[in-house]
């Protein structure tokens, strides 16, 4: 026997027999595991702010096409592939309006800049199924309630700001979402992901944004 290769033998032997515990223990914490809490942030486009939105002259409502959304999630494993989930998710577009005011008797002027902005906050009860067993690929699909709030402006020898949301004008929609999410196992209890999804509202009959959020949940 070659006693050089010793050492190397059993450094790789360890190695192996970690990885093959590490590899038990994250399927043994998968499989044991019944709920989980989900945190997502990332981007979102909005289709209906940023050009379904009608402006006439010297009014801006519309906002920029990309913004930010992020979240949360707790789900219930049905199944070692299916599970039920409740989810938040708010989205925010903004747009800087630049624009000059007149002020006093001498109508003096000032540049000014103001953000306008629009949220969405969307809750859902969403179905998630992978596609195989070990599979980390898995698709979402469910219902959606928004709720939405716009603002705008309007400028002319008079400056005016509005919004429309729930409380003043009920501001809120139902629809369904769907999409796709890839995940891997980073820990025990964790795994990175990255999801994409799409939110359609059925009252009104339009596409309203695409989200794509990285992923990070905790099973337990």
């Amino acid at each position: 026997m070659n006693y050089s290769l010793l050492p190397c033998t059993t450094a790789v032997a360890g190695l192996l027999l970690t990885a093959a515990t590490s590899v038990r223990a994250q399927e043994a914490g998968s499989s044991s595991s019944r709920f989980s809490v989900q945190a997502h942030y990332g981007v979102n486009g909005n289709f209906f702010t940023s050009s379904q939105v009608n402006e006439s002259s010297g009014e801006y409502t519309r906002t920029n096409f990309l913004g930010t959304a992020g979240g949360g999630a707790v789900a219930y494993r049905l199944t070692p592939g299916s599970s039920v989930a409740l989810e938040y998710t708010r989205s925010v577009n903004s747009r800087l309006v630049h624009f000059t005011q007149f002020f006093g008797v001498s109508s003096y002027a000032a540049a000014t800049d103001f953000r306008i902005r629009y949220l969405n906050n969307a809750s859902q009860v969403v179905y998630e199924r992978q596609f195989s067993r070990n599979s980390n690929w898995k698709y979402h699909a469910g219902l959606l309630y928004m709720t939405t709030a716009s603002q705008s402006l309007r400028t002319g020898p008079t400056t005016y700001i509005s919004e429309i949301n729930r409380r003043n004008s009920y501001a809120e929609e139902a629809g369904v979402v769907a999409g796709l999410e890839y995940s891997r196992p980073i820990d025990t209890h964790f795994r990175l992901g990255l999801r994409a999804r799409g939110y359609y509202l059925i009252s009104v009959t339009t596409l309203e944004m695409v989200t794509i959020t990285p992923t990070l949940t905790y099973s337990f």
